[in-house]
Order: structure tokens, then C-alpha cells, then sequence
């Protein structure tokens, strides 16, 4: 019976027509707890530990979740003071320790501890570098940050280590150029990848420099994207609800989970310690362990 119940939670990834083992089952679902009626969530990251941050829309506050969805702490709301936040649109965590918001209209990143205590603000008022409507970000263990900036569609790199601010991306780039991006993630070969609104997903290493050039095979409107190892998943407004890039294989496949409702839509993703987070439309988040090996077989 055990047997069989697994196999019924085994994700299907599909190629080429054929049906093949996929990596990933779902776990649990996780409901945010206590949290007001109307709030929407619309970016989520997820901690080394464990911990579960989500940015809330109408309040513009960030929330700190435990792995049963618990609400542990909460920061932010509108304002221009510090902590303060007008229209925030993306959170990342993904150096394990501190957060950062990208607060667009007030022109800067807000970075605070993994408890949500609030530690500087980018530009700090001595930078000699000014930043328009930040639209995502990324910082790695190396102590770089990566903005996505909306004003000039390129990417800031700020190297807070040796105080160096670099750009790159932008209309000198020719294919390169960015057009229309809304998110970049990172990889843990520190290749960064930027998501365009009409499927485009380009990538550059840590110092700027094109690696390659991507397209998501979907007509309907992308929401997210996360990278897991070298491959990228994708979530999509319409069926399929998810795509997975191969960077073995070089193609793109639907990615069905099983059990999975099938008008469900993930406006967020994360990807933490061989897990998958899905942050539904109706604000709960699903989580889907990566199998290993021997458990595909």
C-alpha cells in the first residue's frame, strides 16, 4: 500500500511525448498563520534554515514564517522611513542570512536579518551611485548584490567586499540587452538568470558576461522562475503550470505534479535544501521534496 501511494505522488515529467520519472513529490501544504483576511502574498523566499519569508501587497510587509507556517515575526508597511517600504516588489534570501527587499518606489534595497530586524538601506547616504526602481535582487555568499533595475533594463552589481559598482546588460549588449526583465535568480554555479516578460531567459555570470540565451516554449504569461542546480523551473498563468529547463537534455518539458490542482497558478517560487516552494494564488505554499537517486529508480 506504502508503495503504492508513492508512486501516485511521483511528478511526471513529461519529454517529447513520453512519460519519464520526474525529481520532485509533494510533501505538505502550509497555510500562513495568523494573517489578516485580505492580505496577498506576492514573493517568496525560503532560508537556509528553513525559514519562510513572504512579501505582502496591500499591507507591504514582510512575513517571517517557520516550516509549519507560523508566523514568527513581521516587518515594514508603506512609508519612506527606514524599514519602510513603497510597493516592494521582490524579497531574497538567498545567501542564507540577511534579506533584501527591492523597494521600488522609494528607489532602494532594504536589507534586514534573517529575523527581520532591520540592519541598512542601499544607497547608503556616502554611495556615490544613485538606483531607480529596483525591480528584484539577488545576494550572494560573497557578500555581491545583483539589481535589477527598471529604469535602464540592466543589472547593478554592487561588491560591497571591495566597495566596487559595476553594470551590465544594457542596450550595448546587442542580443544581450536586456528589454523587458522582471526577475533575476542565481544558480549555485553563481550563473545569474533573468526572466523577460516574453520568455526570455538570459544568462551572464557573476562579472557580467553573456553565457547563453534561452526561451521558454509557452505562450501564456510567465509568473516565476527559480534555478534548481543547473536547470530552471518556470511558472506559467495558464497549463502547464510549470516548465522544467534540462541544461543536460537542452529542451524544456512541462513539469506535472501530482496532485497538483490543476487551475492552480504559483505567482512565487523557491528552491532550499532539495526542496520546491510554491506560492499559490490563494496564498498557502506547497512544498515538494527533490527525490534522490535511488528513489527514482
Amino acid at each position: 500500500m506504502k508503495t503504492m501511494l508513492k508512486v501516485k505522488l511521483v511528478v511526471l515529467l513529461l519529454i517529447a511525448g513520453t512519460v519519464a520519472f520526474g525529481q520532485f513529490v509533494i510533501e505538505r501544504e502550509v497555510k500562513p498563520t495568523p494573517i489578516p483576511k485580505s492580505a496577498q502574498f506576492s514573493s517568496l523566499t525560503v532560508s537556509q534554515f528553513g525559514d519562510i519569508y513572504l512579501l505582502e501587497t496591500k499591507g507591504q510587509e514582510i512575513y517571517r514564517l517557520n516550516s509549519k507556517g507560523e508566523v514568527q515575526s513581521v516587518n515594514g508597511g508603506f512609508g519612506w522611513a527606514e524599514g519602510r517600504f513603497d510597493t516592494p516588489m521582490d524579497i531574497n534570501i538567498s545567501s542564507g542570512l540577511d534579506l533584501l527587499v527591492a523597494d521600488y518606489n522609494n528607489h532602494r534595497i532594504v536589507r534586514f536579518d534573517r529575523e527581520l530586524n532591520y540592519l541598512t538601506t542601499y544607497p547608503t547616504p556616502n554611495s556615490d551611485f544613485e538606483l531607480s526602481y529596483p525591480r528584484s535582487v539577488v545576494l550572494t555568499n560573497l557578500g555581491e548584490i545583483f539589481i535589477l533595475s527598471d529604469e535602464n533594463a540592466e543589472i547593478i552589481r554592487l561588491n560591497l567586499s571591495r566597495n566596487n559598482i559595476t553594470t551590465f546588460a544594457g542596450i550595448v549588449y546587442d542580443n544581450y540587452a536586456l528589454s523587458d526583465p522582471i526577475l533575476i535568480r542565481m544558480n549555485e554555479a553563481g550563473i545569474l538568470n533573468v526572466l523577460e516578460t516574453d520568455g526570455r531567459i538570459l544568462q551572464f555570470d557573476r562579472f557580467g558576461t553573456p553565457v547563453s540565451r534561452l526561451k521558454v516554449p509557452a505562450e501564456s504569461r510567465i509568473l516565476a522562475m527559480v534555478p534548481v542546480g543547473n536547470d530552471i523551473i518556470v511558472s506559467l498563468h495558464k497549463e502547464p503550470a510549470l516548465m522544467m529547463y534540462s541544461a543536460a537534455q537542452k529542451q524544456w518539458s512541462p513539469l506535472i505534479i501530482d496532485g497538483l490542482p490543476k487551475s492552480a497558478y504559483f505567482g512565487s517560487m523557491s528552491y532550499q535544501n532539495n526542496q520546491l516552494y510554491l506560492l499559490s494564488s490563494n496564498g498557502r505554499i506547497l512544498i515538494c521534496s527533490q527525490l534522490s537517486r535511488s528513489e527514482k529508480k
